[in-house]
């Protein structure tokens, strides 16, 4: 009976030893101490990685058949002393990589690493490498990751659509209040973190009332929009343009200290609603007052009032001089 039982465990042995050669294209016992290399088993299509007797040379030829976009990672896996720390607290380790197998394309293994001394335990330091194919698998798990990175994808966008959508005004494009509210924190981030000035301009429409007592509420919207036209057109680069009123605008940006544009906007919004005008001949014209300020960020700010008030009074000083139908 003795010697049945031995004959089966025998068996089994062989059983489960063919079970997991099925299952490994690659199996390699590293001694300990020694760090000498048995080849239990090499699949025909892994033959290209030779025959190695000793680790290092075992490590470096497969560090040669790996992806170049793995090898580094797969050196902080392999080194000898990260082996021996992972394996002293963890029964195995695993790495997933590709491996140019002997027809010269690379395919998806994960490499299983495993004490092959006692069972059940992490003593000792003889490795056990196990290379599985799983490329079948893990085609399959990226082509699904990509799958869903394009459905968040399209998520994101459909959120940054609406969210940008809720932040405009729809007769203008212009950004509302909550836009105002929004951009005015970041406004103050990028010159807080990057070291520039603020650029404040607020601007107002002329004789806005009497376009719309005397030609009708539709030759004000007109106006309001060729305004806001020309002044996306005209604003510095990066502005944030908010429509804060019915005929009332704010630009707000954080522009490096020496630009030119805030000195250049007010010509370009000049040039651009007369070519408007010229190019719509009405019997009223389109005008606008404006006024803005190209200050340093103060420690303390937490938002553009000050800033947008001296604008606002520079606005009154113009619209003074160009609004014949203004209200004292």
């Amino acid at each position: 009976m003795a010697g049945e039982k031995k004959k089966d465990n025998r068996t089994v042995c062989t059983m489960v030893g063919n079970a997991i050669r099925s299952l490994c294209q690659m199996i390699v016992l590293v001694h300990e101490g020694t760090f000498a290399c048995d080849i239990i088993d090499h699949n025909e299509e892994m033959s290209n990685l030779g025959r190695p007797e000793r680790y290092e040379d075992f490590r470096d030829d497969l560090y040669i058949h790996l992806h170049p976009q793995d090898r580094e990672q797969f050196l902080t896996f392999s080194d000898p002393a990260h082996l021996v720390r992972e394996l002293s607290v963890k029964l195995f380790t695993m790495y997933q990589c590709r491996i140019r197998h002997q027809n010269g394309r690379y395919y998806w293994s994960e490499i299983t690493v495993c004490n092959a001394q006692e069972e059940d335990s992490s003593k000792g330091n003889d490795f056990l490498f196990l290379i599985r194919d799983i490329h079948k698998w893990k085609k399959k798990e990226l082509r699904q990751e990509a799958e869903q990175r394009a459905m968040l994808g399209a998520l994101r966008d459909e959120y940054d659509r609406l969210f940008e959508e809720n932040m405009r005004d729809e007769q203008t494009g212009c950004y509302n209040r909550k836009g105002m509210n929004y951009y005015t924190d970041l406004v103050l981030e990028d010159a807080r973190r990057n070291g520039k000035h603020l650029f404040v301009c607020v601007s107002d429409l002329n004789g806005l009332k009497h376009l719309n007592d005397t030609y009708g509420h539709a030759a004000g919207d007109e106006a309001i929009a060729a305004v806001s036209s020309e002044l996306l057109k005209a604003a510095p680069t990066g502005s944030h343009i908010v429509r804060t009123g019915g005929d009332e605008f704010l630009l707000m940006a954080a522009l490096d200290p020496d630009s030119r544009e805030p000195e250049e906007m007010g010509p370009k919004l000049d040039r651009g609603i007369a070519a408007y005008n010229q190019a719509n001949p009405r019997p009223f014209t389109v005008g606008a007052s404006y006024g803005w300020v190209f200050l340093p960020l103060r420690d303390d700010m937490t938002d553009l009032d000050e800033y947008i008030e001296m604008a606002d009074a520079r606005m009154y000083e113009m619209r003074a001089e160009r609004d014949q139908y203004r209200r004292d």
